[in-house]
This record gives C-alpha cells, structure tokens and sequence, in this order.
C-alpha cells in the first residue's frame, strides 16, 4: 500500500527549522515542525477477469437474482436468510468460488479496486448502520446490484438516493482476475 503525505509549513521560520537533510522518523517531523497532512492512500487497481473468472462471473450473474424475496436475517449465509456478507458468501460458492466467511469490511480489504465495473464485481458502502464499511452487493450492469438489505435481498438501483450517500466504490477479488 503506497501512502501520499503532503506537508504544509505554516511560516518561513518553522521551514528554517526543518532543514534536516534525514528525519529517522515521523515523531522527529512532528517535533520539527508545525505541519498540516493530508494523507491519500492509492489502492492498486484490480486486474482484469481471467477466463475462470468469467464463467464464476456468468454463474454469479444468473444465480444471484434468484434469491430476490429471501429475507434478510443477521449473521445468515443460507437461502433461509441472508445478511449482505453471508449473500455474497453463498453466492460465490454456489458459483465455485471458494471464498471464507467474512464480513463486508473485511472482504472490501481484500478485494482490488475496480474503475470500471463488470457485472458479477462487487460494490460497497459506508456509514448504513455502523462507521466505516458497512454494506456490499453484486453488481449487475445497467447501474443495479442485488444484494441482502434489511428487507431481504432485493435488486437497487445504484442511483436511489439513500445508495448513493453511502456509496464508496466498485472492488474485484483477485482470484477471478489473471494476476
């Protein structure tokens, strides 16, 4: 993971005391001077979909849908009830993925960033009943995903209002890319 900080001294005389040709550590430079950070961290992009991962992304694409009405039960990972993580869970296995258990957060760690989103990828949101990572689907084209909501699983579009606030981005595991 590549990490971005820029430094923004706040007058000519703290950059005067910051000109160290080496500072051996982060806590050096904050004692050196008064700085501002933004920190923007680069996640490597996902690769593209290997010739398995097409066929697991084609299964995925016609078996999904057909859980639409099951309902929504916390920690579930059967088509007697679903949360979002336990949806995708059984859908990928059912489609001969062999994925672990997990929940939204962590599968969104250990997915790969998408640009440009195929159908069968997965899609992420924040902030719906917790901070942070919270709640993911399957994306399947035409700008809708299915996924395990507190009504059940059901097919949204990405557009509706409520998504869109939480949207965070488009993710791949890279076991059904070619990298």
């Amino acid at each position: 993971m590549l990490t971005t900080i820029n430094i923004s001294l706040s007058t000519t005389a703290d950059a005067a005391i910051t000109k160290k040709t080496h500072i051996s550590s982060m806590a050096q430079l904050k004692k050196s001077a008064k700085f501002m950070k933004n920190i923007q961290v680069i996640e490597p992009l996902a690769g593209p979909i290997s010739t398995n991962g097409k066929d697991v992304y084609a299964s995925i694409a016609s078996i999904a849908p057909g859980f639409v009405g099951v309902p929504y039960v916390f920690g579930g990972k059967t088509p007697i009830g679903f949360d979002c993580s336990g949806f995708i869970y059984y859908v990928h296995q059912f489609a001969g993925l062999d994925i672990v258990r997990m929940s939204a957060e962590d599968y969104y760690k250990k997915a790969a960033k998408v640009l440009l989103p195929e159908i069968g990828d997965l899609v992420f949101f924040k902030d719906t009943y917790k901070v942070g990572i919270s709640h993911m689907g399957i994306y399947m084209g035409s700008n809708k995903f299915v996924h395990a909501s507190s009504k059940g699983v059901e097919i949204t579009n990405l557009d509706n209002v409520y998504w869109q606030k939480h949207f965070v981005g488009f993710k791949r595991f890279n076991m059904v890319t070619t990298n």
